[in-house]
């Protein structure tokens, strides 16, 4: 797990107070070009806030991306292994994060190529932060929505023939294939990993 050095974060901001931070994340140059940019000092911050459940595992790929694998224990995907890589951007908390499902998933509310529907995403707010996504991402696999779908073969399954909806999902999670599209193995350690 990654974690943050309160004393170095503090050290970092009073850097940053040197230059002149405008509303939209930029800054004014005063400061050297070493210094931390106030994306890194959000994200830094939001890492130290963070509370991250015991299914859940954060790696930091480095100071503007990061990757939470997901490990459900409830629900249809239960034992399934999920990584979705934040990408944050220069402006952020100003523009939200790119967040990606690196893992193909059968899922109403993520798209075959890793995209997910989560409303804290659309439209984002500066005053949201990597918790809020996080949760959101842990909601999709709690509580998956039919009526808000992004993949709209799997939200038809699950809104007309539930059973057919799970058995898809399993299918999917051992590597098989699902309507048009081959899955790979999951690389989980759920129950259907034993076959």
């Amino acid at each position: 797990m990654f974690s943050v050095d309160a004393g170095a974060l503090a050290a970092r901001k009073k850097k940053v107070k040197k230059e002149e931070v405008k509303e939209d994340g930029s800054t004014d140059g005063s400061a050297s070009s070493s210094s931390v940019t106030p994306a890194q000092l959000r994200i830094a911050k939001d890492l130290a806030d963070l509370e991250i459940p015991s299914n859940v595992e954060l790696r930091k790929d480095d100071d503007m991306t990061l990757t939470f694998i997901i490990r459900p224990d409830t629900g249809h995907w239960k034992g399934g292994e999920f990584s979705f890589k934040f990408t944050f951007p220069s402006k952020y908390p100003f523009v939200g994060p790119k967040v990606v499902c690196m893992d193909p998933i059968y899922h109403p509310n993520i798209d075959l190529d890793g995209a997910p529907c989560v409303n804290v995403l659309r439209p984002w707010k500066p005053t949201y932060s990597t918790q809020i996504v996080l949760f959101g991402l842990l909601f999709l696999f709690t509580h998956p929505n039919p009526n808000d779908p992004l993949n709209q073969e799997a939200a038809k399954e699950m809104r007309d023939n539930p059973q057919l909806f799970a058995r898809n999902v399993v299918t999917a999670l051992k590597g098989g294939r699902v309507g048009g599209t081959q899955f790979p193995k999951n690389k989980g350690k759920g129950p259907f990993a034993q076959v």
